[in-house]
């Protein structure tokens, strides 16, 4: 499984690989350097204990929205790199639109914001199924949620238009 963990400005590539036969057991590759992981719940289940590489560590983790967690204290973001190949792949037109499209085929199963709504870089405006997965799609931009191009229930093929926002500039009132 491949993420990107962020912090403030930071992020890392996260790969993570549970050992066959061994509950608990992980390879964890954080921006390429390896580390072997024993985790388990410690009494409670937002306190993780691990042994990574040799040496026991706790740390407390709690969810605090869809992919954001404190982990001891830090707020980190879980970013599905996926995510950021639909970003990629969506068109940027040069007047600042943003025009979203489906990063592979798949089915709408949620509309999370309103045409007419304004919308932050980041926030998803639409959720995507696709191969048995349900993926939050967000704005890349700051600005009105302009047209809904996709309904719930909707099929899409990779490339199709779902949404298009427009930039607001510092009028965030929508």
């Amino acid at each position: 499984m491949e993420l990107i963990v962020a912090s403030g400005d930071r992020e890392v590539q996260v790969e993570a690989e549970a050992e066959a036969g061994a509950d608990g057991n992980w390879t964890i590759a954080v921006d390429g350097r390896e580390y072997r992981v024993d985790a388990a719940t410690a009494g409670r289940p937002d306190v993780l204990s691990m042994i990574v590489d040799g040496r026991q560590r706790t740390a407390v983790v709690r969810a605090l929205g869809k992919d954001v967690y404190a982990v001891d204290g830090s707020r980190v973001r879980v970013i599905d790199p996926r995510s950021r190949d639909f970003t990629a792949a969506a068109d940027q037109a040069g007047d600042g639109v943003f025009k979203a499209e489906a990063y592979m085929p798949g089915r709408v199963t949620a509309v999370l914001a309103d045409e007419g709504e304004h919308v932050a870089a980041g926030q998803g405006v639409l959720v995507l199924e696709a191969m048995k997965m349900e993926n939050e799609i967000p704005s890349d931009i700051d600005g009105r949620l302009e047209k809904l191009l996709v309904e719930i229930g909707q099929t899409v093929d990779g490339g199709d238009p779902l949404f298009v926002v427009t930039p607001t500039g510092d009028d965030t009132a929508g």
